[in-house]
C-alpha cells in the first residue's frame, strides 16, 4: 500500500472511530424493565433474561405517568418494590445501573433505587438529595469490604431524573442525568462484588439473611430501568438515558 492510500484509509478510519465510537468490552444488557406494557404485579424484564419481577406490598395497581407521557412505575413508599430472585448473572465484576426516578419526600434515611444486599445498591440519601452508589467488593470477608460514593450535587425531588452508577472493576461513578457528578477508586480490595444468594429489590432494601430487613422504600416513580455486566462509558449512559 502507497503512502497515498495509506494515509487516506488512516483519515477514513480516524473519522470513523470519532464519530462512532465503539465500546473496547463486550457488554451485554442483563436487565431491563419499561414498565410500558406490564399489568398487575409481575413486571417483565425485555432484555431477553427472563427476569420478571414481582410487585411487593399493598395496592393491586402500580402505574401512573412515566417519563416523556409514557407509563412508568409507582411506589407509594411504604411497602411497595419489586422482587426479583437471585441469579448467578448478578455476580459482577463490572457493571452499570440506571433508571429514571421521580421522588417524594419520606420519612426514611434513604430511599433505595435499587439493591442487591451485601452486593450492590444506588440510592437517594435523605439529608442531602444526593445519589449514593456503593457495594461490597473484593475480599467480601467482613463489612469492611464495603465502599460508598455520595454525588457531588443533589437531585429535585419530585422531578424525573435519570441516575446511574458504575464499576469497572477498581473505580466507581456516578451520573446524574448522563453527566458525570461522581468518580473514585474504591478504597478496599477491588474485584469482583460479592456474591451471595440475596434478590435484588428495585425500590426497597430487602435482606433475607440475619436480621432480615425491608426499608427504605422508594415514594414515588421509576421508569425505565436497566443493569449492564459492564461498566458504560459516559457517552453510554447518556444515549441509554436518550434512549429510555
Amino acid at each position: 500500500m502507497n503512502k497515498k492510500k495509506f494515509a487516506s484509509l488512516r483519515s477514513g478510519l480516524f473519522f470513523f472511530f470519532f464519530f462512532f465510537p465503539i465500546s473496547v468490552f463486550a457488554e451485554s444488557l442483563v436487565l431491563e424493565y419499561k414498565f410500558t406494557s406490564d399489568n398487575g404485579l409481575i413486571v417483565s424484564d425485555t432484555s431477553g433474561n427472563d427476569l420478571n419481577g414481582d410487585i411487593e406490598g399493598s395496592g393491586a395497581w402500580h402505574f401512573a405517568a412515566g417519563v416523556g407521557g409514557g407509563r412508568g412505575l409507582k411506589l407509594n413508599g411504604i411497602d411497595n418494590f419489586i422482587l426479583v430472585s437471585d441469579n448467578p448473572i448478578f455476580d459482577f465484576n463490572q457493571y452499570t445501573v440506571m433508571a429514571w426516578i421521580k421522588f417524594k419526600p419520606s420519612t426514611w434515611d434513604r430511599q433505595e433505587v435499587m439493591e442487591k444486599a451485601g452486593s450492590f445498591w444506588i440510592n437517594i440519601r435523605k439529608d442531602t438529595r444526593k445519589v449514593r452508589a456503593g457495594g461490597f467488593f473484593g475480599g467480601c470477608r467482613n463489612d469492611a469490604s464495603y465502599f460508598i460514593l455520595d454525588s457531588s450535587r443533589a437531585v429535585l425531588a419530585d422531578t424525573w431524573t435519570h441516575v446511574a452508577a458504575t464499576y469497572d472493576g477498581a473505580i466507581l461513578r456516578i451520573y446524574i442525568n448522563g453527566v458525570l457528578s461522581g468518580k473514585s477508586s474504591v478504597l478496599v480490595p477491588g474485584g469482583p462484588v460479592c456474591v451471595n444468594t440475596e434478590p435484588l429489590a428495585i425500590g426497597a432494601k430487602h435482606r433475607t439473611i440475619p436480621p432480615p430487613e425491608d426499608a427504605a422504600f422508594l415514594n414515588g416513580g421509576m421508569d425505565t430501568m436497566r443493569i449492564f455486566d459492564a461498566a458504560l462509558p459516559g457517552w453510554r449512559i447518556k444515549q441509554e438515558m436518550l434512549k429510555n
